[in-house]
C-alpha cells in the first residue's frame, strides 16, 4: 500500500513515516500543502494522511483541489 503523509511538523513526519514504513507501507512525505498537492497529482496513492493546518494550503483545500480535478 502506498501512502502520502503531509505534515509541517518534522518530528511528526519522522515518527509517522518510520512507524508506517516498519509496518510494510511505502510512505512518501511532504512538509506543506503545495508539496503534498504536487506529490498527490504525480503519484498513485492508496491513502493520503493530511494535516489540516499546513502552510501554503491546508489539508481541506488540498482535498478540494484534488476532487475538482
Amino acid at each position: 500500500m502506498k501512502l502520502l503523509f503531509a505534515d509541517d511538523n518534522p518530528i511528526a513526519r519522522s515518527y509517522v513515516e518510520r512507524g508506517l514504513s516498519e509496518r510494510g507501507f511505502s510512505v512518501d512525505v511532504a512538509a506543506d500543502g503545495l508539496a503534498a498537492l504536487s506529490r498527490a497529482r504525480s503519484g498513485a496513492y492508496d491513502l493520503l494522511i493530511l494535516d489540516v493546518m499546513m502552510p501554503k494550503i491546508d489539508g481541506f483545500e488540498l482535498v478540494r483541489r484534488l476532487r475538482a480535478e
